[in-house]
């Protein structure tokens, strides 16, 4: 019997669905949170499809703990590279605008899309601002499409490394979307 056809589909499916609402944490960091409860839903999943001998499950839950893993990765390198650089430059403006990022984080406030336009006018921090915005994009793309190619690969019913290429550019394409219209509508709120 396909995993789409079973119960525990839906188990998978609400992990998908936590790791995908969790991949929007840059633009609204309470969100974030939604990927806490991922491991403890995908590794019993993990158990319960190895002992039933169902590969397609296993592989599933190993795609949802590398998708977390992943998230934590680019997540923790981007916040290190913003300490890293805030230690490299103590005085000035610079320091101002990464003390003033920092803040409006931490109140979950952070608008990252104008912090990466106000990095840009201090000349110094160009180059930076470069590298941030290529991780930045990575960190908010990557585990989406990976959830939505998981999301895929349990609708068609195998694992998702197995899914087909033209499912796995469809995962990207939405992803893409999904991102390009939060920073839309996070673009047509500001004044």
């Amino acid at each position: 019997m396909p995993l789409a056809a079973t119960a525990v589909s839906i188990l998978f499916l609400a992990g998908y669905i936590m790791l995908a609402g969790g991949a929007f944490a840059l633009v609204k960091p309470g969100l974030g949170l939604l990927i806490v409860p991922v491991p403890l839903l995908a590794i019993p999943l993990h158990f319960f499809a190895r002992r039933m001998g169902d590969v397609v499950g296993v592989a599933h839950s190993r795609w949802q703990m590398r998708t977390f893993g992943l998230f934590l990765l680019l997540f923790f390198v981007l916040v290190s590279s913003f300490f890293i650089l805030g230690i490299s430059f103590t005085d000035g403006q610079a320091l101002d605008r990464l003390e003033a990022i920092g803040n409006a984080y931490n109140m979950g406030k952070a608008d990252l899309y104008a912090s990466l336009a106000g990095l840009w006018e201090i000349k110094e921090l160009q180059g930076f601002t470069i590298g941030a915005s290529v991780w930045t994009a990575l960190a908010l793309l990557w585990p989406l499409k990976r959830a939505f190619q998981g999301m895929l690969a349990l609708i068609v019913g195998v694992a998702p490394r197995a899914l087909r290429l033209p499912w796995c550019w469809l995962a990207l394409l939405v992803a893409i979307a999904a991102q390009g219209g939060v920073l839309a509508l996070l673009l047509a709120r500001q004044p």
